[in-house]
C-alpha cells in the first residue's frame, strides 16, 4: 500500500517511472547512515565499556559512532524484527514526502507555494499511518523520536532546510537526490517553482 502512493506521490512531481521505483526501493531498504537528532545509544552497548564482539567502527571513543549507530551490527540488544525495522526498512521515514516542496525545482507555478507545503503535510500524515498501523509500528515511536527528536515529522520533513540537508550529505542516495531535486533551467515563461539553485552531487545545479 505505501509503495503504490510513493509512486503516485513521485509520478505527480513528474519524476520518471524508473527514478520513481529506485526512490522508492531505497526509501524501504537503505540503512541508515545519518546523524541522530537525539543524544545516540546503543542497544545492549556501551561505548565506555564496549562487549567483546562489538565492531570497533560502532563507537568513536567513549560515545556512539553516529555514522553506524543505526546499524544491527552495533545495537545487539536488538531483536530480529527490531533490526530489520530499525537499521532497514525504516531508515528514511517518510523522506519520500519533501518531493513535494517548492525547492525541489519540479513543480509549476499553477500549484501556489502554500499548497505544496500542504500536500507536503498532508504525505507525511499518511506515511506515519501506513507505518504505525504495519509491521513496524511497535517501534515507530523509537524510530520517530531518532529522526526527529520530540517534532511532529512534517514540522522537519516539510522544510527547506532539512530538504537541503538531505542533497548535500555525501552518503545520501544519488538516486534519492535526483528525485528530490532537480537543477534550475530556463523556460520560456518561467513556468515552474525555482527558488534554490543548489550544487547537489550527482544532480548538479547553479549556485545562487
Amino acid at each position: 500500500m505505501k509503495a503504490a502512493w510513493v509512486l503516485a506521490a513521485l509520478a505527480a512531481a513528474g519524476v520518471d517511472s524508473a527514478s520513481a521505483a529506485k526512490a522508492s526501493s531505497l526509501l524501504l531498504r537503505r540503512a541508515d547512515h545519518g546523524k541522530s537528532q537525539t543524544t545516540l545509544e546503543l542497544a545492549g552497548a556501551n561505548c565506555a565499556d564496549p562487549p567483546t564482539g562489538l565492531p570497533k567502527y560502532c563507537c568513536d571513543g567513549i560515545i556512539p559512532n553516529f555514522a553506524y549507530a543505526s546499524s544491527c551490527e552495533c545495537n545487539p540488544g536488538w531483536t530480529h524484527q527490531e533490526c530489520i525495522c530499525k537499521g532497514h526498512l525504516n531508515s528514511m521515514p517518510c523522506h519520500e514526502c519533501m518531493v513535494h516542496l517548492p525547492a525541489t525545482n519540479r513543480w509549476l507555478k499553477s500549484f501556489k507555494k502554500s499548497e505544496l507545503y500542504e500536500n507536503c503535510n498532508a504525505c507525511v500524515g499518511r506515511c506515519k499511518t501506513d507505518l504505525e498501523s504495519g509491521s513496524c509500528g511497535s517501534f515507530m515511536g523509537d524510530i520517530w523520536t531518532k529522526n526527529f527528536g520530540a517534532s511532529d515529522p512534517a514540522e522537519i520533513l516539510c522544510t527547506e532546510d532539512y530538504l537541503k540537508k538531505q542533497l548535500m550529505t555525501k552518503d545520501y542516495p544519488t538516486d534519492m537526490k535526483r528525485v528530490l531535486y532537480k537543477a534550475p533551467r530556463t523556460t520560456a515563461d518561467d513556468e515552474y517553482h525555482q527558488p534554490v539553485g543548489w550544487d547537489v552531487a550527482g544532480v548538479g545545479g547553479t549556485p545562487r
